[in-house]
């Protein structure tokens, strides 16, 4: 604690000196022209030693010139789609679940690779055979009641004569208790097996759907359809090239309205731009009940977008 208060004071004492010869320095700027920040530098060095330096180093470019960000956005169609379906049997033992949702799985695959999905596009993403539990509420009584004939007398003896013997009974209540009581109980097996599916032809979404759906039947589980683009680099080049665009603009008219003068760009740096991904709505689906129709996914548009911030110097 006294070393940390030696050298706050020490730091104060510097600060002090650093002040005073930067006025002495700025007086003499005006007849000559090397009290540049470089020699003020050193000077301090010599005085106060490196870290009166490197205090007036660091101090003496931070958070200097314009700042300004910029943002770009390009759109493009999908041209993939990602369906995440399988299948989950529930059966009284693993092995009987196990083989529901082994057929209804090969089932599933056989109408994906007859629509031309090929294998490198279907990917297991989950496989589980787990026990499945119900909690019950069960109430629990236990007799209390016990029979007057059963019960053994209690002797005292009677006041003024300890030799005679008065037996006392006592009687206890005929009744119940109860308690509500929470258990669980197995009600099976249950097997689940999940696919990611890639489809690259996007109209026919619809009909692997409603195919999944009739070859699996009430096993049949989808969980989510969503689109993307495979390569997003040229829509990433238009949404950066909008986005420099932008930042451009911005701090010229930053410099207009200051009344400076913008000087050249130091430093430049580019975030967001990750692939982009929707989620479709299904407009009907023949697992729910609508057997005469078919199954209608929207893919609608998709967007890149680009930030871009930099930092221009001021002109002198």
């Amino acid at each position: 604690m006294f070393q940390v208060v030696i050298k706050s004071k020490k730091m104060l004492v510097l600060l002090g000196a650093a002040m005073v010869l930067l006025l002495a320095v700025a007086c003499a700027s005006d007849s000559n022209d090397g009290g540049t920040p470089g020699n003020i530098a050193e000077l301090l060095s010599a005085v106060g030693g490196p870290e009166a330096a490197q205090l007036l180093r660091s101090g003496s470019g931070a958070n200097t010139g314009i700042w300004v960000n910029g943002t770009g956005k390009a759109t493009g169609d999908p041209d993939l789609g990602i369906i995440s379906l399988g299948v989950e049997a529930l059966a009284d033992t693993a092995s009987e679940a196990r083989g529901m949702a082994a057929g209804a799985i090969d089932a599933t695959i056989s109408v994906l690779r007859n629509n031309n999905i090929e294998d490198r596009d279907m990917q297991t993403s989950q496989f589980s055979i787990s026990p499945r539990y119900n909690t019950q509420e069960i109430t629990r009584c236990t007799e209390a009641s016990r029979d007057l004939e059963d019960l053994e007398p209690t002797t005292v003896p009677a006041p003024g004569s300890p030799q005679i013997i008065v037996p006392i009974v006592i009687q206890e209540k005929v009744g119940s208790e109860c308690r509500v009581e929470f258990e669980r109980v197995l009600i099976g097996y249950q097997v689940t097996n999940t696919l990611n599916v890639k489809v690259r032809d996007l109209d026919n979404m619809g009909n692997i759907i409603d195919g999944v759906t009739e070859a699996a039947g009430n096993l049949v589980r989808i969980n989510r359809v969503s689109f993307t683009i495979e390569d997003t680099k040229p829509l990433h080049t238009e949404a950066r090239e909008e986005a420099i665009a932008d930042l451009l603009a911005k701090a010229n008219a930053m410099a207009v309205l200051a009344g400076v003068e913008l000087g050249k760009l130091v430093f430049l740096t580019e975030s967001g731009g990750g692939v982009p991904q929707s989620f479709a709505r299904l407009e009907a689906a023949p697992a729910f009940g609508f057997a005469s129709q078919s199954t209608s996914i929207l893919a609608g548009e998709l967007d890149v977008n680009v930030s871009v911030q930099g930092v221009f110097a001021i002109a002198p």
